[in-house]
């Protein structure tokens, strides 16, 4: 009683009841301190399930996490909890790259510089007509544009990995300029050659371009598709020193497109 009313007359709020301060008294008399004893919280893993996880990284370093969590019947907030924070290792993203030679890269940068000095130039710009393709798959095979695989490990792998060909895919065709976007275009009889994309160009874009404007320069990459030959023939006799892409000696492009840019 006397605790509380001094406490009541310092505070000047309703004090403790009798039930806290004994517990606080004898809190004090075994441990010396009024502070709130350490929780332990939910237990980590222990050193057998952490051993498990990794020896099923070690033998499939590709394996997912979900999958992983169903072979080990443990949730998968674990297993990447484990491999994060415990393994110390990363999921590391396979990027699908394109080999360069030596010369490829003085050729990229030759062909960089030309076109940032023509970009400078007045027109020039507003006169351009990029175009593009992109390859839809239509089954569950690795995808370049989109890849999904990782590697998990404490280092980056630089791994490689093959991805298969002549999938069941969609194949679409798009350009735009400074004020309008053509497309997009589907080809309607895979797979798409040569031939098929000369018939697009000539029956279906040509026309359009030429009907909006009488000065244009048409720009493509270097595709297996743009560099057909006939393809090229059409460009030189159509669009003389109007159009951008990969070509030979004997082409008439504005700017030549260096190797393995697609």
């Amino acid at each position: 009683m006397t605790l509380q009313r001094w406490f009541r007359t310092m505070y000047h709020t309703e004090p403790p009841t009798d039930k806290t301060i004994r517990e606080g008294y004898m809190k004090f008399q075994q441990s010396g301190c009024l502070c709130a004893a350490k929780r332990t919280g939910r237990s980590g893993p222990s050193a057998e399930t952490v051993e498990r996880v990794r020896e099923t990284f070690v033998r499939s370093p590709q394996k997912s996490t979900h999958r992983a969590s169903r072979e080990l019947q443990m949730p998968q907030s674990r297993v990447w909890h484990i491999l994060r924070k415990r393994l110390r290792v990363k999921g590391y993203r396979l990027q699908l790259l394109q080999t360069l030679t030596p010369q490829d890269h003085n050729l990229r940068l030759h062909f960089c510089v030309d076109f940032q000095q023509r970009l400078e130039e007045d027109g020039f710009a507003e006169k351009l007509v990029f175009s593009d393709e992109a390859t839809f798959h239509m089954c569950g095979k690795v995808n370049r544009h989109n890849v999904r695989v990782r590697i998990w490990g404490t280092k980056n792998p630089h791994a490689t990995m093959e991805y298969v060909r002549d999938s069941p895919e969609v194949y679409v065709f798009c350009a735009v300029s400074s004020c309008k976007v053509y497309g997009p275009f589907f080809f309607a009889e895979p797979p798409v050659t040569g031939i098929n994309y000369l018939d697009m160009l000539q029956l279906w874009l040509m026309p359009q371009l030429q009907e909006d404007s009488e000065d244009f320069i048409f720009q493509q990459d270097g595709s297996p598709l743009h560099f057909h030959f006939d393809v090229r023939v059409h460009l030189n006799a159509n669009l003389p020193d109007h159009w951008i892409g990969r070509a030979s000696h004997n082409d008439s492009p504005l700017l030549l497109c260096p190797p393995r840019i697609t």
